[in-house]
């Protein structure tokens, strides 16, 4: 997986997240090295392809950032699947509430997608423009409705709060016929982007960012042939301990129980790489998923860009075990792991490795 958003210089400065509109930028030369480790598919958690805030209209640099991706993944024999972690409604900092006020100004955040249905209808048009935009393209794996949905969180309630509901009725109760019920939203997404371009599954993750136990508020029958995509840092106390923290994995962390849809994905998971046994917990997950036939992508894939990946790389394996590294070493167990469950790969866009 590789995430990217919207840079902005008064907060990101010259560099950080590169030059141009997006960032950070990747380069040919980090999806050439996913390729040549055996990876066949690439998660693009991508901003959305229409401006936030209306008169909604397509966003030039987005669609322009996306294309060049998709069709590069394609060059290096990469499957990609396009989902949107912002759009109509949603800016990137939703996933950085805690940070409003410290390294950005709180009036960033934007969550009017769970409050009003015109920037649902927005969504509708995004998706629609995107799914015919990328009709016929050869390495497409799949559509993610919206990049780790959040209404649970950060939906307000009358009183301006958010609604921080983790029980999955408590919250399907309280959503009901509101903007707020992101399982209404995915449905019409859904069949919005099936008649557009029926030619490429559709994926939806639950509300809780993706997460499994609210699986059943979207309510998927076992024919319908959307692919659940679920997200797992479970236990995260260990896949995001600090760097001066040492809390081993003990076995059975990295355990995962499938899903009850017929039809799923693990669409992000991962630990700092410096968590003690971080290895063998990857193993752990990566044998569940592949002996479920689910598949999967680990967060997150080395951008290139050198400035944001030696302050930035907590989850990148191409940093080994040391938790102060500040620049890709020679040799990584984490990578030699991954390779090792890679290398069974035997399926890649027909035009492989076209240059």
């Amino acid at each position: 997986m590789i995430t990217q958003r919207r840079v902005y210089p008064e907060i990101d400065g010259p560099e950080f997240l590169g030059p141009g509109p997006l960032g950070v930028p990747v380069s040919d030369t980090a999806l050439a090295n996913l390729s040549a480790a055996g990876a066949n598919l690439l998660v693009l958690s991508h901003p959305g392809v229409f401006t936030e805030e209306a008169p909604f209209r397509i966003d030039q640099d987005a669609l322009d950032n996306l294309d060049d991706l998709v069709t590069r993944a394609d060059r290096w024999g990469l499957f990609v699947v396009i989902g949107f972690r912002t759009g109509p409604g949603r800016s990137a900092f939703t996933f950085h509430r805690d940070d409003a006020g410290s390294w950005f100004p709180e009036h960033m955040l934007n969550d009017r997608v769970w409050t009003d249905e015109r920037y649902h209808l927005a969504w509708e048009e995004m998706w629609r423009t995107t799914a015919d935009y990328f009709r016929g393209r050869n390495n497409l794996a799949g559509f993610l409705l919206m990049v780790e949905p959040n209404a649970n969180k950060v939906a307000p309630t009358s009183d301006g709060r958010p609604l921080e509901i983790w029980d999955p009725q408590e919250l399907a109760n309280r959503v009901a016929n509101t903007p707020a019920d992101w399982a209404s939203l995915a449905r019409r997404l859904a069949r919005i982007v099936r008649q557009t371009n029926p030619d490429v599954p559709v994926l939806v993750s639950p509300d809780g960012y993706a997460n499994k136990q609210f699986e059943a508020n979207l309510g998927l029958a076992a024919d319908d042939p959307s692919v659940l995509c679920v997200h797992d840092y479970a236990p995260r106390a260990f896949s995001h301990q600090s760097r001066t923290d040492s809390l081993a994995a003990m076995p059975g962390d990295g355990r995962f129980a499938p899903p009850r849809h017929p039809r799923w994905m693990m669409g992000e998971f991962g630990a700092h790489r410096w968590a003690p046994g971080v290895s063998g917990y990857l193993d752990e997950r990566i044998r569940d998923l592949e002996q479920a036939g689910a598949g999967w992508s680990v967060f997150r894939w080395d951008s290139g860009w050198r400035v944001y990946e030696n302050r930035e790389n907590a989850f990148n394996p191409l940093y080994g075990a040391r938790a102060d590294a500040a620049a890709p070493v020679q040799s990584s167990e984490l990578v030699r792991r991954l390779q090792g469950f890679w290398e069974r790969n035997n399926e890649r866009p027909q035009r492989n490795l076209r240059r």
